[in-house]
């Protein structure tokens, strides 16, 4: 079975991403530990190519209609236990900034996505609408080259 040069693209981009974005915030890590991952799926009742899926799914069509809650909870559960959530449940963007040393423009764009989405009373929306906004955002490459380890 041969995997397409995008897939591949795709897949580091979004495990990146979701590092990134939501929260999953061991430094050296470029991955939600495996035990979060399996913990936060079992208790969404979720599959990892699932949540793939509808994550890429809800970036293409820029809503998320056809994003069932389990997989926006997914999310919330893996940031909850990463400890990188703030005393009202959102993400500690201080705290984040810091342990992925973000720079330059992702600073803004955690800033801006913070502002767009802090007025989301639904926590499961809020951590999914806040990982597509970042997804959709983030300067990846920037992100790459400033980070401890990720060279």
């Amino acid at each position: 079975m041969k995997i397409s040069n995008k897939m591949l693209a795709l897949n580091l981009t979004l495990n990146v991403l979701i590092v990134i974005a939501f929260m999953l915030a061991y430094v050296q890590s470029l991955s939600v530990p495996l035990n979060v991952e399996e913990k936060c799926l079992a208790e969404n009742n979720a599959t990892r190519p699932e949540l793939l899926s509808k994550i890429d799914q809800a970036k293409d069509e820029g809503h998320l209609e056809n994003v069932e809650r389990k997989y926006m909870c997914y999310v919330r559960c893996a940031a909850a236990e990463m400890n990188i959530l703030n005393d009202n449940g959102l993400l500690d963007i201080e705290l984040f900034q810091k342990l992925e040393h973000l720079r330059g423009q992702n600073i803004a764009v955690l800033y801006e996505c913070s502002q767009v989405n802090n007025l989301e009373k639904d926590l499961c929306i809020y951590s999914f609408k806040m990982l597509l906004c970042l997804i959709q955002n983030f300067v990846t490459t920037e992100y790459l080259n400033v980070a401890p380890g990720r060279q």
